[in-house]
Protein backbone atom coordinates (compact mmCIF):
# COMPACT_ATOMS: atom_id res chain seq x y z
CA UNK A 1 0.00 0.00 0.00
CA UNK A 2 1.84 3.07 -1.24
CA UNK A 3 0.66 6.61 -1.67
CA UNK A 4 3.30 9.08 -2.75
CA UNK A 5 2.75 11.84 -5.27
CA UNK A 6 5.16 11.65 -8.20
CA UNK A 7 7.80 14.34 -8.50
CA UNK A 8 6.45 17.32 -10.42
CA UNK A 9 2.82 16.59 -9.50
CA UNK A 10 0.60 19.60 -9.96
CA UNK A 11 -2.88 20.36 -8.76
CA UNK A 12 -5.36 21.53 -11.38
CA UNK A 13 -5.09 25.28 -11.82
CA UNK A 14 -6.93 27.32 -9.23
CA UNK A 15 -10.18 28.68 -10.71
CA UNK A 16 -9.33 31.98 -12.40
CA UNK A 17 -11.85 34.07 -10.52
CA UNK A 18 -10.52 32.83 -7.16
CA UNK A 19 -6.88 33.35 -8.19
CA UNK A 20 -7.55 36.92 -9.35
CA UNK A 21 -9.41 37.73 -6.16
CA UNK A 22 -6.72 36.30 -3.86
CA UNK A 23 -4.05 38.35 -5.64
CA UNK A 24 -6.07 41.49 -4.93
CA UNK A 25 -6.71 40.45 -1.34
CA UNK A 26 -3.02 40.09 -0.58
CA UNK A 27 -2.73 43.78 -1.37
CA UNK A 28 -3.84 45.84 1.68
CA UNK A 29 -4.73 48.69 -0.68
CA UNK A 30 -6.86 46.51 -2.99
CA UNK A 31 -9.45 48.48 -4.95
CA UNK A 32 -12.87 47.12 -3.97
CA UNK A 33 -14.35 48.45 -7.21
CA UNK A 34 -11.93 46.34 -9.25
CA UNK A 35 -12.70 43.34 -7.05
CA UNK A 36 -16.44 43.69 -7.50
CA UNK A 37 -16.13 43.92 -11.30
CA UNK A 38 -14.06 40.76 -11.37
CA UNK A 39 -16.36 38.84 -9.04
CA UNK A 40 -19.48 39.96 -10.90
CA UNK A 41 -18.45 37.61 -13.73
CA UNK A 42 -19.39 34.64 -11.55
CA UNK A 43 -23.09 34.57 -10.65
CA UNK A 44 -22.67 31.88 -8.01
CA UNK A 45 -19.90 33.65 -6.12
CA UNK A 46 -21.71 36.99 -6.37
CA UNK A 47 -24.84 35.42 -4.90
CA UNK A 48 -22.82 33.93 -2.01
CA UNK A 49 -21.25 37.31 -1.21
CA UNK A 50 -24.60 39.10 -1.24
CA UNK A 51 -26.19 36.37 0.88
CA UNK A 52 -23.44 36.69 3.48
CA UNK A 53 -23.57 40.49 3.46
CA UNK A 54 -27.31 40.38 4.06
CA UNK A 55 -27.13 37.80 6.84
CA UNK A 56 -28.03 38.88 10.36
CA UNK A 57 -24.39 38.89 11.50
CA UNK A 58 -23.22 41.37 8.86
CA UNK A 59 -26.42 43.34 8.36
CA UNK A 60 -26.99 44.25 12.00
CA UNK A 61 -26.57 47.99 12.45
CA UNK A 62 -25.46 48.55 8.86
CA UNK A 63 -28.66 49.61 7.16
CA UNK A 64 -30.89 47.81 4.69
CA UNK A 65 -30.08 44.67 2.68
CA UNK A 66 -28.06 45.41 -0.44
CA UNK A 67 -27.97 44.08 -3.98
CA UNK A 68 -24.81 46.04 -4.78
CA UNK A 69 -21.74 43.78 -4.90
CA UNK A 70 -19.30 46.57 -4.04
CA UNK A 71 -21.29 47.46 -0.91
CA UNK A 72 -21.50 43.78 0.01
CA UNK A 73 -17.71 43.32 -0.25
CA UNK A 74 -17.10 46.34 1.95
CA UNK A 75 -19.61 45.03 4.47
CA UNK A 76 -18.22 41.51 4.86
CA UNK A 77 -14.56 42.58 4.66
CA UNK A 78 -11.52 40.99 3.05
CA UNK A 79 -11.18 38.15 5.56
CA UNK A 80 -14.66 36.77 4.84
CA UNK A 81 -14.19 37.29 1.10
CA UNK A 82 -10.89 35.37 1.17
CA UNK A 83 -12.70 32.59 3.04
CA UNK A 84 -15.34 32.34 0.31
CA UNK A 85 -12.77 32.39 -2.48
CA UNK A 86 -10.61 29.57 -1.13
CA UNK A 87 -13.63 27.42 -0.31
CA UNK A 88 -14.76 27.99 -3.89
CA UNK A 89 -11.35 26.91 -5.18
CA UNK A 90 -11.44 23.73 -3.08
CA UNK A 91 -14.96 22.85 -4.17
CA UNK A 92 -14.13 23.41 -7.85
CA UNK A 93 -10.89 21.42 -7.71
CA UNK A 94 -11.65 18.24 -5.79
CA UNK A 95 -14.22 15.59 -6.62
CA UNK A 96 -14.17 12.26 -4.83
CA UNK A 97 -16.43 9.56 -3.51
CA UNK A 98 -17.30 9.68 0.16
CA UNK A 99 -15.34 7.18 2.23
CA UNK A 100 -17.01 5.92 5.39
CA UNK A 101 -16.82 8.82 7.84
CA UNK A 102 -14.81 11.03 5.46
CA UNK A 103 -16.93 13.03 3.03
CA UNK A 104 -16.37 16.22 1.09
CA UNK A 105 -19.04 18.26 2.86
CA UNK A 106 -17.51 17.47 6.25
CA UNK A 107 -14.07 18.21 4.82
CA UNK A 108 -14.97 21.73 3.65
CA UNK A 109 -16.94 22.49 6.80
CA UNK A 110 -14.00 21.40 8.96
CA UNK A 111 -11.50 23.48 6.97
CA UNK A 112 -13.83 26.47 7.05
CA UNK A 113 -14.24 26.38 10.82
CA UNK A 114 -10.52 25.84 11.44
CA UNK A 115 -9.83 28.88 9.27
CA UNK A 116 -12.38 31.03 11.10
CA UNK A 117 -10.74 30.15 14.42
CA UNK A 118 -7.28 30.82 12.96
CA UNK A 119 -8.39 34.23 11.74
CA UNK A 120 -9.87 35.25 15.09
CA UNK A 121 -6.85 34.01 17.06
CA UNK A 122 -4.54 35.89 14.69
CA UNK A 123 -6.52 39.10 15.14
CA UNK A 124 -5.73 38.85 18.84
CA UNK A 125 -2.11 37.66 18.85
CA UNK A 126 -0.71 37.95 15.31
CA UNK A 127 -2.61 40.66 13.39
CA UNK A 128 0.05 41.13 10.71
CA UNK A 129 -0.25 37.50 9.59
CA UNK A 130 -4.00 37.06 9.23
CA UNK A 131 -3.96 36.33 5.50
CA UNK A 132 -1.34 33.58 5.82
CA UNK A 133 -2.90 31.77 8.77
CA UNK A 134 -6.39 32.04 7.29
CA UNK A 135 -5.15 30.36 4.11
CA UNK A 136 -3.30 27.71 6.14
CA UNK A 137 -6.48 26.94 8.07
CA UNK A 138 -8.50 26.51 4.89
CA UNK A 139 -5.86 24.40 3.17
CA UNK A 140 -4.34 22.41 6.05
CA UNK A 141 -6.13 19.19 5.05
CA UNK A 142 -5.82 19.54 1.27
CA UNK A 143 -3.72 16.37 1.40
CA UNK A 144 -6.82 14.43 2.46
CA UNK A 145 -8.73 15.82 -0.52
CA UNK A 146 -5.89 14.74 -2.82
CA UNK A 147 -5.98 11.27 -1.29
CA UNK A 148 -9.73 11.13 -1.88
CA UNK A 149 -9.33 12.25 -5.48
CA UNK A 150 -6.30 10.19 -6.57
CA UNK A 151 -5.98 7.36 -4.05
CA UNK A 152 -9.59 6.61 -3.11
CA UNK A 153 -9.01 2.93 -2.28
CA UNK A 154 -6.08 3.79 -0.06
CA UNK A 155 -8.05 6.52 1.69
CA UNK A 156 -10.87 4.05 2.32
CA UNK A 157 -8.39 1.57 3.81
CA UNK A 158 -6.79 4.27 5.96
CA UNK A 159 -10.14 5.51 7.24
CA UNK A 160 -11.12 1.94 8.12
CA UNK A 161 -7.77 1.52 9.91
CA UNK A 162 -8.45 4.70 11.92
CA UNK A 163 -11.92 3.51 12.83
CA UNK A 164 -10.85 0.00 13.89
CA UNK A 165 -7.84 1.16 15.90
CA UNK A 166 -9.33 4.38 17.28
CA UNK A 167 -6.41 6.48 16.06
CA UNK A 168 -6.14 9.69 14.06
CA UNK A 169 -5.09 10.20 10.44
CA UNK A 170 -1.50 11.11 11.27
CA UNK A 171 -0.98 7.96 13.36
CA UNK A 172 -2.59 5.77 10.70
CA UNK A 173 -0.41 7.24 7.95
CA UNK A 174 2.70 6.56 10.00
CA UNK A 175 1.75 2.98 10.83
CA UNK A 176 0.70 2.19 7.24
CA UNK A 177 3.81 3.75 5.71
CA UNK A 178 1.93 6.44 3.78
CA UNK A 179 3.12 9.90 2.93
CA UNK A 180 1.41 12.13 5.48
CA UNK A 181 -1.49 14.19 4.20
CA UNK A 182 0.16 17.28 5.71
CA UNK A 183 3.37 16.81 3.69
CA UNK A 184 1.44 15.71 0.61
CA UNK A 185 -0.82 18.76 0.73
CA UNK A 186 2.05 21.20 1.22
CA UNK A 187 3.89 19.77 -1.81
CA UNK A 188 0.81 19.95 -4.02
CA UNK A 189 0.01 23.54 -3.01
CA UNK A 190 3.12 24.72 -4.85
CA UNK A 191 0.93 24.59 -7.96
CA UNK A 192 -1.28 27.33 -6.55
CA UNK A 193 1.60 29.69 -5.79
CA UNK A 194 0.72 29.68 -2.12
CA UNK A 195 3.18 31.64 0.07
CA UNK A 196 6.03 29.51 1.39
CA UNK A 197 5.15 30.20 5.02
CA UNK A 198 1.64 28.87 4.46
CA UNK A 199 2.98 25.66 2.90
CA UNK A 200 5.43 25.22 5.78
CA UNK A 201 2.70 25.58 8.40
CA UNK A 202 0.47 23.13 6.51
CA UNK A 203 3.32 20.61 6.32
CA UNK A 204 3.80 20.71 10.11
CA UNK A 205 0.25 20.98 11.39
CA UNK A 206 0.09 17.34 12.56
CA UNK A 207 3.59 17.27 14.04
CA UNK A 208 4.15 17.45 17.78
CA UNK A 209 7.91 16.86 17.57
CA UNK A 210 9.94 19.66 19.13
CA UNK A 211 12.74 19.16 16.58
CA UNK A 212 10.34 20.12 13.78
CA UNK A 213 9.92 23.55 15.37
CA UNK A 214 13.47 24.36 16.40
CA UNK A 215 14.43 26.25 13.22
CA UNK A 216 11.13 28.10 12.78
CA UNK A 217 11.05 31.88 12.98
CA UNK A 218 9.16 33.12 16.04
CA UNK A 219 6.19 34.38 14.03
CA UNK A 220 5.92 31.15 12.03
CA UNK A 221 6.01 29.10 15.25
CA UNK A 222 3.21 31.27 16.62
CA UNK A 223 1.12 30.67 13.50
CA UNK A 224 1.73 26.93 13.74
CA UNK A 225 0.43 26.99 17.32
CA UNK A 226 -2.66 28.87 16.11
CA UNK A 227 -3.34 26.23 13.44
CA UNK A 228 -2.80 23.29 15.79
CA UNK A 229 -5.06 24.82 18.46
CA UNK A 230 -7.76 25.68 15.90
CA UNK A 231 -7.69 22.15 14.47
CA UNK A 232 -8.11 20.63 17.93
CA UNK A 233 -10.98 22.98 18.77
CA UNK A 234 -12.76 22.29 15.48
CA UNK A 235 -12.83 18.57 16.24
CA UNK A 236 -13.88 19.12 19.84
CA UNK A 237 -16.84 21.27 18.73
CA UNK A 238 -18.05 18.72 16.19
CA UNK A 239 -16.51 20.19 13.05
CA UNK A 240 -14.77 16.99 12.08
CA UNK A 241 -15.75 13.72 10.45
CA UNK A 242 -18.41 11.16 11.40
CA UNK A 243 -17.19 8.61 13.95
CA UNK A 244 -13.64 10.02 13.70
CA UNK A 245 -11.87 10.02 17.05
CA UNK A 246 -8.78 12.05 17.91
CA UNK A 247 -7.23 13.59 20.97
CA UNK A 248 -8.82 16.99 21.61
CA UNK A 249 -7.04 17.85 24.83
CA UNK A 250 -5.46 21.30 24.87
CA UNK A 251 -2.17 21.69 26.67
CA UNK A 252 -2.11 24.62 29.07
CA UNK A 253 1.52 25.17 28.13
CA UNK A 254 0.40 25.94 24.58
CA UNK A 255 -2.12 28.55 25.75
CA UNK A 256 0.51 30.08 28.01
CA UNK A 257 3.01 30.18 25.12
CA UNK A 258 0.39 31.92 22.98
CA UNK A 259 -0.58 34.37 25.72
CA UNK A 260 -4.19 33.14 25.78
CA UNK A 261 -6.60 32.45 28.62
CA UNK A 262 -9.48 29.99 28.68
CA UNK A 263 -11.86 32.96 28.42
CA UNK A 264 -10.04 34.17 25.30
CA UNK A 265 -10.57 30.77 23.70
CA UNK A 266 -14.28 30.70 24.60
CA UNK A 267 -14.79 34.17 23.15
CA UNK A 268 -13.05 33.29 19.90
CA UNK A 269 -14.96 30.01 19.52
CA UNK A 270 -18.24 31.91 20.03
CA UNK A 271 -17.30 34.41 17.31
CA UNK A 272 -16.29 31.64 14.90
CA UNK A 273 -19.53 29.76 15.49
CA UNK A 274 -21.54 32.88 14.65
CA UNK A 275 -19.60 33.47 11.44
CA UNK A 276 -19.86 29.79 10.47
CA UNK A 277 -23.62 29.96 10.87
CA UNK A 278 -23.76 33.02 8.61
CA UNK A 279 -21.50 31.42 5.95
CA UNK A 280 -23.57 28.24 5.76
CA UNK A 281 -27.06 29.49 6.45
CA UNK A 282 -29.70 28.02 4.21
Amino acid sequence: MKMHLPEGFKLPAMPQIARECLVYLYNPNADTGVLSKSLARDIGISASILKLANSSQFLLGKGAPTSDLNTAILRIGHDSLRQLMILHALEETFVFKDSMFFDFKSFTKHCSFVSLLCTDFAKKISPDSIADIQMAGLMHDVGLAIMGSLFHENLTMMVKFCFENKIDFAAAESQLGLESHSKLGARALATWEIPDRVKLIVSLHDSRKSEDRKDLEAETAKLLDILILSDILAHSYGFGFKEYKRDTRIELSMLKRMGLTADDVKEIVKSALETEAALHSS
